[in-house]
Order: structure tokens, then sequence, then C-alpha cells
């Protein structure tokens, strides 16, 4: 089962994910949800970076 998440998105925001669904040709929805999961992956990534190390 997939989950749903509503969001309102500010002008130019929408216009980049409306204009990469058209380039990728995907759905809006579909453009959204990548981009949320290529953002997810990154902070996972970053904060695995900034995270201190347990050697000493």
């Amino acid at each position: 089962m997939s989950g749903r998440v509503n969001v309102v998105l500010g002008d130019a925001i929408y216009e980049t994910v409306k204009n990469l669904a058209e380039v990728e040709r995907r759905s809006q929805s579909q453009m959204a949800a990548i981009l949320i999961e290529e953002a997810l992956l990154a902070r996972e990534i970053k904060a695995k970076q900034n995270k201190p190390s347990s050697k000493a």
C-alpha cells in the first residue's frame, strides 16, 4: 500500500516540478515522489557524513 501526502508548493517550485515532469514524460505526482526520494537519500548520506566517529 502506498501513502499519500498533499502539499502546497510555491509558484516557482511548482513550475520547476511541472517542467521536470514534462521533460521526463512523467506525471507531476511521479516527479514529486522521485524528487522527495532523492532528497531523503541525500539527507541520509549527509547525516552519515556529519555523524561523529566513535573511534578516538
